[in-house]
């Protein structure tokens, strides 16, 4: 399977932008920044990161992890990511990651 022109676009902009986030924050000087920056950043990472694996080839990735990896590591890593990016998209009044927080209840 090879992407198309707008599949190209999109595929060198999320992974272009996931990088950038990747390389800002695994510098020192982003932990001194402001705790509502770090955790949007953090955030978008989550964001990008979860509509890439909508991608079909990188869903072949998956699966051939699945096959091939130990049991489990594919599903709980490809859940996680989602996990997470769901819990800062559809409840945005966190502002950083020490008051993020699930309840069973609001989640069901």
């Amino acid at each position: 399977m090879r992407p198309n022109e707008a599949e190209q676009k999109y595929l060198t902009l999320a992974y272009n932008v996931f990088y950038d986030i990747f390389e800002e924050i695994t510098c020192e000087a982003f932990w001194g920044k402001d705790v509502y920056y770090r955790f949007c950043r953090v955030k978008d990472a989550f964001s990008i990161y979860a509509e890439l694996l909508n991608y079909p080839p990188l869903q072949l990735v998956i699966e051939y992890l699945r096959d091939h990896r130990p049991p489990m590591e594919a599903k709980i890593g490809s859940e996680l990511f989602k996990f997470v990016r769901n819990v800062a998209a559809h409840f945005p009044f966190f502002v950083s990651w020490e008051d993020v927080w699930i309840d069973k209840d609001i989640i069901y």
